[in-house]
């Protein structure tokens, strides 16, 4: 016998298409991913200065460290992330000096300098064992374009190494030509940052000059001789770490108020939207990077063409940051703190996570 089915009768197995897509499509507005910063804290109590990351989990974070026995300097190390720490160099319990900077240039290869008495630059070629190769400053900025090539910037000074540092040569020595109210005037400068996006190719900045404006030295021939004929009008370069070149034509430059953008090599500059943070200009690719100091990190996922600034409440003051990746970064500041960027899916959560903004898609 055939059975038959009205329409009527079919509407109550058969939902509207409208309600059935509602029912079965997924909400492509609910987000899947979030952005964080989660402590991977080194557990004694440090003033941790400078850190550098040669990937999403390998790097190098340096400091002073305080104990009942006095101070002592240390240079930790970790491989997987910040979840465990080595101390590689120093004994947090010993009068060992402060160490302040660290640079690598890859994964073995790299740079400390320590602080007491003259100073000392100390150097790794294979990522775990460390000697003084050099008396070294509290220099402004120091760099290594290759194993055996290193610039500092020291008062007016540049200075050169060809022996991976242990040895340096003055190479240039800042003085040039202003006009204040209409007077010519030769003055002495003196540098604050030094970059080289490439290996010949480097730009040092300085202090504010009589006139207002900030002098940008140029090499092209990797450090060995320099020329001043950029400047940047009316603005005082920011300090240490505040220049930043993605390639030989497109920088940035952080003043104390704002930062200013070229994509001519320093011949003109124009300023962009973002406001200043006292810190270290990082960058994990050509466009996306951030300037994190204190409790606000400045970021841009554009080349620094706008950026955006969020407060995030840690622990303690950040002194210094790292970039390696797109989603990955890490902070450092007092009392050993050490935080991670990192992009994690929506439903993650660990003790002393902190909401970050998303700086670039996941």
């Amino acid at each position: 016998m055939t059975r038959w089915i009205t329409l009527a009768a079919l509407s109550l197995f058969v939902p509207n298409s409208a309600a059935a897509q509602a029912q079965t499509k997924p909400d492509s507005a609910q987000p899947k991913f979030k952005a964080i910063f989660e402590p991977v804290n080194y557990p004694q109590d440090s003033e941790l200065r400078d850190l550098f990351f040669v990937s999403a989990d390998v790097g190098w974070v340096v400091g002073l460290t305080h104990s009942d026995a006095g101070d002592g300097g240390v240079l930790l190390h970790t491989i997987d992330g910040g979840q465990h720490w080595e101390v590689q160099l120093g004994d947090p319990h010993s009068a060992t000096p402060a160490f302040e900077q660290v640079y690598f240039l890859d994964a073995t290869h790299g740079w400390a300098t320590q602080w007491g008495g003259d100073g000392n630059l100390l150097r790794t070629t294979d990522g775990k064992n460390w000697e003084t190769v050099s008396t070294f400053p509290p220099a402004e900025g120091f760099v290594f374009t290759s194993p055996s090539i290193g610039v500092y910037i020291h008062g007016d000074k540049i200075y050169r190494s060809t022996d991976g540092g242990s040895s340096w040569q003055p190479v240039y020595a800042c003085r040039t030509h202003i006009q204040v109210n209409g007077l010519a005037q030769d003055v002495q400068c003196s540098f604050q940052s030094v970059y080289f996006p490439t290996s010949q190719i480097g730009y040092a900045t300085t202090v504010k000059l009589p006139d207002q404006s900030s002098a940008i030295a140029k090499t092209e021939d990797g450090g060995l001789t320099w020329t001043v004929d950029r400047f940047l009008q009316n603005a005082a370069a920011g300090d240490r770490d505040g220049v930043f070149f993605m390639d030989a034509n497109n920088g940035l430059l952080r003043t104390y108020d704002h930062i200013f953008a070229t994509s001519d090599g320093a011949q003109t500059w124009h300023g962009t939207s973002a406001s200043t943070l006292n810190g270290p200009i990082r960058f994990a690719d050509s466009a996306v990077g951030w300037v994190a100091r204190g409790d606000k990190i400045t970021f841009t996922s554009d080349g620094g063409k706008r950026w955006n600034t969020a407060e995030i409440r840690f622990p303690a003051d950040v002194y210094s940051s790292s970039l390696p990746a797109r989603d990955r970064g890490y902070v450092v500041g007092e009392h050993g703190m050490i935080y991670r960027y990192r992009i994690v899916p929506i439903g993650y959560n660990v003790k002393g996570m902190i909401p970050a903004p998303t700086i670039a898609a996941p």
